[in-house]
């Protein structure tokens, strides 16, 4: 089983919906953190490993509380190439893994959605994608707006 996360909104509706799948299972998560490209060649591995720590912090909670083994992969797009190259070196990443399914938000970075990995993923004869609709964004619950006020949101604590 493999999760794309792609430091966006949808990683954790992308974990939620992989750990559903591989708990019943007790399958391992592949999880693939995916960096954009840069045009520059001298992005070093620590600002990789930088940025990878930030996309995986915020779904290994999620994975640790439920219990499975996990193996964090870090995979950078190519700075050239076409949008079914990126996704089919992503499921090459997946194949060496071994993962049958992939799970991809229906919106992603760089032309690495669900769509595009199942069009690569038919044409290579490769792992099941699975698509994760696009989360709603909800305001937070402690900001509100007062009648009559200007319509800014105004703090929730006690005024002074």
């Amino acid at each position: 089983m493999t999760a794309l996360l792609a430091d966006s909104v949808q990683d954790i509706a992308v974990i939620d919906t992989a750990l559903r799948l591989a708990v019943p299972r007790r399958a391992p998560l592949l999880l693939v953190a995916v960096l954009p490209a840069h045009a520059h060649s001298s992005v070093t591995a620590e600002a990789d490993t930088c940025a990878a720590r930030v996309v995986m912090g915020r779904v290994l909670p999620r994975v640790r509380r439920a219990g499975l083994d996990h193996i964090p992969v870090v995979h950078r797009v190519a700075p050239r190439g076409t949008r079914l190259r990126a996704a089919g070196a992503v499921l090459d990443v997946a194949a060496r893994h071994l993962s049958s399914v992939l799970v991809a938000a229906a919106r992603g970075p760089a032309g690495l959605d669900a769509h595009v990995l199942t069009e690569a993923s038919a044409l290579r004869c490769g792992p099941f994608v699975h698509s994760v609709a696009p989360t709603a964004w909800n305001p937070f619950a402690s900001t509100r707006c007062d009648p009559g006020s200007t319509g800014r949101p105004t703090a929730s604590g006690p005024a002074s």
